[in-house]
């Protein structure tokens, strides 16, 4: 099918026009957002660059290019309030009952993830006379969570669980009477069992990057392990039944896993000569996160049940998109071959950084925590006939 030319050409003058103004640039104004002169920048301050909120990338056979929105300063982001309302999570359980049969709650690990990285594709292969092949894609990274943020962020993650449950009425295991069990101090680790530096890097998992309390290290199996990694649970959970029974308390290992982007493209179509992708930031709970628990019988026997959830998310600012990398294509050899009657065989790839203000990024890991745990709070109360 051919197109019209006269709307394609404003388009791609359009879309070329805008192809660049993803780009960040320093904020005029960023100054005024910042400490006094002379004074030491603020601990959690961001570079006070501004980009765009969402990104557009589109290919078709006479236009190519990207396009922002939602411009936004980092400076400005900074001065957003550093609380934010607990994110309202809904899970949905697996043999609850079994949180019912022992009193006491032991929490022997806390899993704390951030998505790292994404990406998404789009391929259009075209129809008929026009069969060629284009694609575009736009790849993003995190930037901005430190170590030590996020190592702060899953202490507080375990110490919030502990507090909500305490306050509910239940008595939770501490963490000097869980090193005294010979069944949870046996457990294979991410690092050493206690005190390690009890971090899954993101060059292992690729997408995310785990990290557990500074007292509880990640339990190998539980830690959002995909593949061979996966199996260490099956031994865990043994040594979480007879821990069970032991302590006389339901264990629970929480995974949460923070994201940071939606992206969504037109897929893999064959007979269609256009291909779209689009990223925009939005900040929530990835589904992937779930809570297990082991009631263990009197015969050490493990019974485990699980909690999922669809995911949850605040449309709350939190960063920014600044491209970093166009790997694309030519686009003047694309206009070209246009202008003289054939189609394009166009590959776009763009990159960008997802910076973050950490002070908004903390808030709303914060509240995804809070809510989170107190979901889980719910359900072991309703449980429990409360």
């Amino acid at each position: 099918m051919r197109h019209g030319s006269t709307g394609l050409t404003a388009m791609a003058v359009a879309l070329l026009a805008l192809a660049g103004s993803a780009f960040a640039q320093a904020d005029p104004f960023g100054a005024l957002y910042g400490p006094p002169p002379g004074a030491p920048p603020a601990k959690d301050a961001s570079s006070g660059r501004t980009g765009s909120t969402s990104i557009s990338g589109a290919v078709g056979r006479s236009y190519v290019g990207a396009q922002a929105g939602g411009q936004v300063s980092l400076a400005q982001l900074d001065m957003m309030p550093d609380m934010a309302p607990p994110l309202p999570v809904a899970l949905q359980g697996h043999a609850t009952r079994y949180l019912a049969n022992r009193p006491k709650i032991a929490i022997p690990g806390y899993s704390l993830a951030f998505v790292q990285g994404a990406s998404a594709s789009a391929f259009g292969g075209g129809a008929g006379l026009d069969t060629s092949q284009r694609r575009t894609q736009i790849a993003t990274r995190l930037v901005g969570l430190t170590d030590e943020m996020a190592r702060d962020l899953a202490d507080m993650a375990y110490a919030d669980l502990v507090a909500q449950l305490e306050a509910a009425g239940f008595e939770v295991i501490d963490p000097a009477q869980l090193q005294s069990s010979d069944q949870v101090r046996g457990l294979a680790r991410h690092g050493d069992a206690f005190g390690g530096k009890g971090i899954i890097d993101s060059r292992a998992t690729k997408a995310w990057i785990v990290y557990g309390p500074r007292s509880l290290a990640p339990i190998k199996g539980y830690a959002f392990e995909t593949g061979m990694g996966a199996i260490a649970a099956s031994g865990a959970l043994m040594s979480f039944g007879r821990a069970s029974r032991d302590l006389d308390a339901v264990i629970i290992v929480p995974r949460l896993l923070i994201d940071y982007i939606d992206m969504e493209s037109t897929g893999q179509r064959t007979y269609s000569g256009s291909a779209s992708v689009d990223a925009e930031l939005r900040f929530g709970i990835n589904p992937t996160s779930r809570i297990d628990f082991v009631w263990g019988n009197n015969g050490g026997g493990a019974m485990p049940g699980w909690f999922t959830t669809k995911g949850a998310f605040t449309p709350q600012p939190f960063g920014i998109l600044a491209q970093t990398a166009d790997r694309s294509d030519s686009i003047a050899t694309h206009n070209a071959l246009v202008t003289i009657g054939f189609g394009s065989i166009y590959r776009q790839s763009l990159v960008y950084d997802a910076e973050i203000s950490p002070k908004r990024y903390a808030a709303l890991s914060r509240a995804a925590v809070q809510g989170f745990n107190a979901a889980l709070v719910t359900e072991i109360r309703k449980a429990r006939g409360q």
